[in-house]
């Protein structure tokens, strides 16, 4: 190669390292750009992650999606994974439906509040949870339920102090209060004792036999089933709704006292047991209380939902009858008056009207459109007070709340002194008690 050549050649190596050169920068730039590309993707990849991370963190932990975050997988979990027992968030909303409560009187009793302490181990636990500072608290939970409501609410007693009555005189006052209140529902809250220390379930009670009161057995239903709901008690008896003579058969003085002295629907509820050392360290948190108190509220709210049928003489208005006299009795579904949908069409269940005067079966003639009844009062009644009951089972089978009517037979030339007399709550029929149950008093 001559000198030329050699210097030509030097010359274009000399320029074109500056084109390797800037090839070079070129894929540096390139490779830095990926590099930072990369690393804001992963940047904004975690913060998405953790933002739904958050999102779900949040809503699993105030229960909007699922009540354990730490459980099973609410959405792919087989039902079998939950444990029944483990209890939902406590919150407490006041559904829709509980509007329907309005206006309705309940009377509420803790129960043994203000009774006579017997002393030693009477209504306590091993551990002295006394059973009325339980039902006390329950009592005032459930009150405060119904009266956001809009229901009105009355304690027979609202202090945990003795009063020094009698048992006899202290059940006749606690019922007294729900009579002279003219009260839809007498409910009397307990918890439960037995000699078996595993012993732990729901009761609720009626009293006397099936036919006795079926606006009762109607009310005990819907709590039981909102106290099943609320506390998760693994335990549950084969009848949960249970005649108050499996505990007291009589044959004087049969069942619970502030229930046979009641003359409005009534139930008394034995929620849990106090006896069970597990659930006495429960019924201690006043917000167990309160979950109780908003399970029994539910089921009130439901029941009222249902409608609460009644009765009423139209004519004669003042009560005042003559034997072989027609009456005319109008009958009300609970329902129909809220308006709506159907509220034209007939709710009462036509061939579950009964109508008994002084406990003999009486024919009647139903007027659907009017919904209304028609009875003879039979020929051969006596002058004096009588009873007229007239029941009827709606589409919610809901019973009458207050079947009895009472009357005044005459004889039609004068009218007697004897005034009318309060409805009674004597068995319809005689009932087969059962065999009683663990131990609770009344």
């Amino acid at each position: 190669m001559d000198a030329e050549s050699a210097t030509i050649t030097e010359d274009r190596q000399v320029a074109a390292k500056p084109r390797r050169n800037k090839r070079s920068a070129l894929v540096r730039e390139l490779r830095l750009f990926a590099a930072h590309w990369l690393a804001l993707s992963l940047v904004a990849v975690a913060s998405l992650s953790a933002g739904v991370g958050g999102a779900w963190w949040f809503l699993t932990s105030t229960g909007r999606i699922a009540h354990h975050a730490s459980g099973p997988d609410p959405l792919r979990a087989a039902p079998g994974a939950f444990a029944w027992s483990q209890l939902p968030v406590a919150e407490f909303p006041i559904p829709p439906y509980a509007k329907f409560l309005r206006d309705i009187v309940i009377v509420i009793d803790p129960g043994h509040v203000g009774q006579k302490d017997r002393g030693a181990n009477f209504k306590r636990s091993k551990n002295g949870l006394r059973e009325a500072e339980v039902n006390l608290r329950v009592s005032r939970y459930l009150r405060e339920f119904l009266e956001a409501a809009g229901a009105k609410a009355i304690l027979t007693r609202d202090e945990d102090r003795e009063l020094g009555l009698e048992d006899s005189e202290d059940f006749r006052a606690r019922a007294e209060v729900a009579t002279n209140a003219r009260a839809s529902l007498f409910i009397s809250v307990h918890h439960n004792a037995a000699d078996a220390e595993t012993a732990n379930y729901t009761t609720v009670f009626y009293h006397n036999g099936a036919d006795t009161s079926p606006a009762s057995q109607a009310a005990g239903r819907y709590v039981l089933n909102g106290l099943n709901d609320a506390l998760r008690l693994e335990n549950h008896i084969a009848c949960a709704l249970l005649s108050d003579l499996v505990q007291y058969p009589g044959p004087h003085k049969p069942g619970f006292a502030v229930l046979r002295l009641s003359r409005v629907p009534a139930v008394l509820i034995e929620s849990s047991f106090y006896t069970n050392e597990i659930e006495e360290r429960r019924l201690r948190d006043p917000l167990y209380n309160r979950r109780e108190a908003y399970g029994v509220f539910l089921g009130l709210a439901r029941w009222a939902q249902a409608g609460l049928p009644s009765v009423e003489l139209n004519d004669p208005a003042d009560g005042r009858v003559r034997a072989g006299q027609t009456v005319m009795i109008g009958l009300d579904d609970g329902l129909s008056r809220r308006g709506g949908w159907g509220a034209d069409l007939n709710r009462i269940r036509e061939d579950s009207i009964v109508v008994k005067f002084e406990g003999a079966r009486l024919a009647h003639e139903f007027d659907a459109a009017k919904r209304q009844l028609a009875v003879t009062i039979p020929r051969n009644a006596a002058v004096g007070q009588a009873e007229l009951l007239i029941d009827f089972v709606t589409i919610f089978g809901q019973p009458v709340q207050k079947p009895m009517i009472p009357l005044i037979v005459t004889d039609g030339t004068a009218n007697p002194t004897a005034r009318s007399r309060q409805p009674s709550n004597t068995p319809r029929k005689p009932a087969t008690p059962a065999k009683p149950k663990p131990r609770t008093q009344n």
